[in-house]
């Protein structure tokens, strides 16, 4: 039996076997819908780097299920201790402002990983105002 290293930091806030998939064929206004909940995406902030998660690329689905908002996102690192503050803002961005949604879901995905090359023209721009090299 080995013991738990106190100091070693969780890996996966819920790790799936499966990740959800949006429709495949969606409507056009399937995709305004899904266009408005990515545009309150933009208020979430990631607290370490201070750019909205959108920007970072750390979205890569966003549809619906009834009143429930499905969201296929990943973090900077499988090990980031702060999803919780990430799904907090989500909660409140989304549900806050689209009033026909009811609940929001967000399935953590490690595949593929993420890394810089996912960061969008605008984040870029934002990171390098900050002084990163990117």
């Amino acid at each position: 039996m080995s013991e738990q290293n106190p100091s070693s930091p969780e890996m996966d806030p819920s790790p799936l076997n499966e990740v959800p998939e949006p429709p495949a064929n969606p409507s056009q206004e399937d995709l305004e819908r899904y266009g408005k909940i990515e545009e309150c995406l933009l208020d979430v902030i990631d607290p370490e780097l201070g750019i909205n998660v959108v920007d970072l690329g750390l979205v890569y689905d966003v549809w619906d299920e009834g009143k429930t908002v499905m969201i296929n996102m990943t973090l900077t690192s499988p090990a980031c201790p702060l999803h919780d503050m990430i799904e907090d803002q989500a909660q409140t961005a989304v549900l806050g402002i689209l009033q026909e949604y009811e609940d929001l879901q967000i399935n953590w995905v490690w595949t593929p990983a993420w890394g810089p090359q996912m960061i969008n023209e605008e984040g870029r721009e934002q990171l390098r105002y900050l002084g990163f090299s990117v």
